[in-house]
């Protein structure tokens, strides 16, 4: 990390793409540090510069919970460039010391200097109490969003990088070069400070967003305590608690930077945050997203239309929607985005022609089996499902019958896309399913998707822009989405969701079966997302369904279904990436290839075969990123991540 120091130039311009006003500003770039606090106006251009390092969730080469685990991939025309899609080489092993992937410590390789971010909180901290045409009680806010936002880039470089340096201040130009040499400080340390400096900052901020067309993606209490509750269930997780794989790894000044010795008092803190962040956003309204039929629909959807659809639009509805605790406006999903997970061709043949829309975004067949059957328990463990003949194929039946709203009658297709709980149905379009959009009338209408070769979704419509595994997205795409003549699209933009409440429940039942085992509380905040998605009870379904009826009676069992439940509901969200480190099961799930189907082949006895993509690998040292041989030459003390 390079020296941290006073500036005199403010740097780091963006442009937000919002149509919210709030992050539509941007600071000019002014040369001195007391004409950019001269006045309110311009302060707050510092402080929207302070919001614009919060990294893009939707860029698919810095954001590495896109590519970098097993729930997407690429197909193998494509082509992207280790510099132009640096997340998804990391996932192919090509990490490395000399120019680290999706680099947030430097800067580069995709990611974006996070330090320099820091530096520029600390400076606004220092600065805003001098501003003359504010009062008291704004600065004081303004302060606080500042703190919070230093908080969580420091969080965000802990998750990539272990033990990291603490910058709670800048330093003077001519600063002893002996305080600016910064060293790793133990990973319980940085929590706390992390944590303590939520904790200062939480008084000043406000309730929730006042003005919503302004405001939203601002820090409120809501974000702070939903944040605050992720980054203590990730303190106490098993990669930062009781991990003694790194109990050799010290500073420069010997201290050890990960503690072995478990901690059960760290799930308890966890908790109790998780139920305080609950609180706080049911106070003011937030609440699990229904979806409700428009006017326009001529017949009642089916309920199975409306659990999926409630789904849907939890993650791609930008207005009222009470279940969004914090987006960054400054990420949006716009056409570039979202007809990369969605294949406008596949649902509307008369668009076949249209060369801007090509789902390459590709979920893993991995990810497809990981959805629960119709009766919510999974699919290897329904003793009414055949499982066995999973990849054998079967015929829809034509006419009326329980498949007709999410696979095409008379259609052949794989064993597997049948009888799935409705949050497959929702987050995977696949070849003979269904795919409901806004311009329908009646949910049966739903476009048909043909993938195999001469079909309206086939690979070898582009020679590029196409699905490589046979699936693609379906829920990261509004279906208020217009696919018009030639290269025109209308999209429905919405930010990148940094936390929703359904994730807020799963937090607080994951930490309180860690605090003390299975309990009603628990199965409550569980049941309460799967009743959303037309499930019964999990008490109810292992018993009724599963060849392990008391699975969820005992704390190592609930834990599994907990993170089966994570993994489905928080699906193509940038969760299961940090998940599989923080609980470290990475080693596990990501030693396994990658499979997809044989998506060139046209018969459905050739195309419904599990090819293998790629061989993943994931090693020990994976969990944490490495710094670059640079910047330890220029310092030394910083040390390298364990085992690079």
């Amino acid at each position: 990390m390079k020296k941290i120091i006073k500036t005199v130039l403010l740097s780091g311009l963006f442009v937000f793409n919002s149509c919210n006003k709030f992050m539509d500003i941007v600071p000019d770039n002014v040369a001195e540090l007391n004409q950019a606090f001269s006045m309110r106006m311009m302060a707050e251009r510092f402080l929207f510069t302070c919001y614009s390092w919060i990294p893009t969730g939707h860029s698919f080469n810095s954001n590495p919970a896109w590519l970098a685990g097993d729930e997407m991939w690429l197909n193998s025309t494509t082509n992207f460039s280790q510099g132009s899609m640096p997340t998804w080489y990391l996932a192919m092993g090509a990490q490395n010391v000399n120019s680290p992937l999706v680099n947030y410590w430097d800067g580069n390789q995709g990611g974006t200097h996070l330090w320099r971010g820091i530096r520029e909180c600390n400076i606004f901290l220092e600065n805003i109490q001098g501003v003359g045409d504010m009062d008291q009680m704004e600065k004081n806010r303004w302060a606080a969003e500042v703190k919070f936002l230093k908080a969580y880039y420091h969080y965000y470089l802990l998750r990539m990088y272990g033990p990291i340096p603490i910058v709670d201040e800048n330093y003077e130009v001519f600063e002893d070069p002996e305080r600016v040499s910064f060293v790793r400080q133990p990973v319980d340390d940085v929590f706390d400070y992390i944590v303590r400096t939520i904790d200062e900052a939480m008084p000043a901020l406000m309730a929730d967003v006042m003005q919503p067309q302004m405001e939203t993606g601002r820090v409120t209490q809501v974000v702070a305590k939903a944040m605050k509750a992720e980054m203590l269930v990730t303190a106490a997780s098993p990669l930062f608690n009781g991990n003694a794989d790194y109990q050799s790894y010290t500073n420069a000044e010997g201290q050890s930077l990960f503690n072995a010795a478990y901690s059960a008092e760290k799930w308890e803190r966890a908790a109790d945050a998780c139920l305080d962040a609950i609180e706080s956003a049911q106070a003011v309204g937030k609440r699990l997203y229904q979806w409700t039929a428009p006017t326009t629909m001529l017949v009642r959807p089916q309920e199975s239309t409306i659990n999926q659809m409630s789904l849907r639009q939890a993650v791609t509805e930008r207005m009222d929607n009470p279940e969004l605790l914090w987006v960054n406006n400054r990420s949006t999903a716009f056409a570039d985005h979202q007809f990369t997970a969605f294949t406008p061709r596949s649902i509307d043949p008369a668009r076949i022609t249209n060369q801007r829309a090509g789902g390459y975004m590709a979920p893993t067949l991995n990810m497809a089996l990981k959805f629960y059957s119709k009766n919510g328990v999974p699919i290897e463990e329904d003793f009414s499902y055949d499982y066995e003949n999973r990849f054998e194929l079967r015929d829809v039946p034509l006419g009326e019958s329980p498949y007709q709203y999410d696979l095409i009658p008379g259609y052949t297709t794989v064993g597997l896309h049948f009888d799935r709980e409705d949050r497959f149905y929702a987050s995977l379009s696949f070849d003979g399913g269904r795919y409901f959009m806004s311009n329908h009338t009646n949910d049966l209408l739903a476009y048909a998707i043909n993938a195999r070769p001469g079909g309206n979704a086939a690979a070898t419509n582009s020679p590029t822009r196409y699905s490589g595994t046979g699936y693609t997205p379906k829920k990261l795409v509004s279906y208020f989405n217009v696919l018009g003549d030639q290269n025109s699209i209308t999209t429905y933009p919405y930010p990148f969701v940094m936390m929703r409440l359904a994730n807020l429940y799963l937090l607080y039942a994951e930490a309180l079966n860690e605090v003390n085992g299975p309990s009603e509380e628990i199965f409550m905040y569980l049941d309460r997302i799967r009743e959303r998605s037309g499930l019964r009870g999990v008490i109810e379904s292992w018993s009724d369904h599963s060849i392990y009826p008391d699975k969820p009676n005992t704390k190592d069992g609930l834990r599994e279904i907990i993170h089966r439940e994570r993994t489905i509901e928080m699906a193509f969200e940038s969760q299961r990436f940090w998940d599989l480190r923080r609980w470290r099961k990475a080693q596990e799930e990501l030693n396994t290839p990658i499979y997809g189907w044989d998506i060139r082949q046209s018969t459905p006895q050739t195309y419904y075969r599990p090819v293998v993509l790629f061989n993943r690998s994931f090693t020990q040292r994976e969990y944490f990123w490495p710094i670059s041989i640079n910047e330890l030459r220029r310092n030394p003390d910083l040390m390298q991540a364990p085992l690079w």
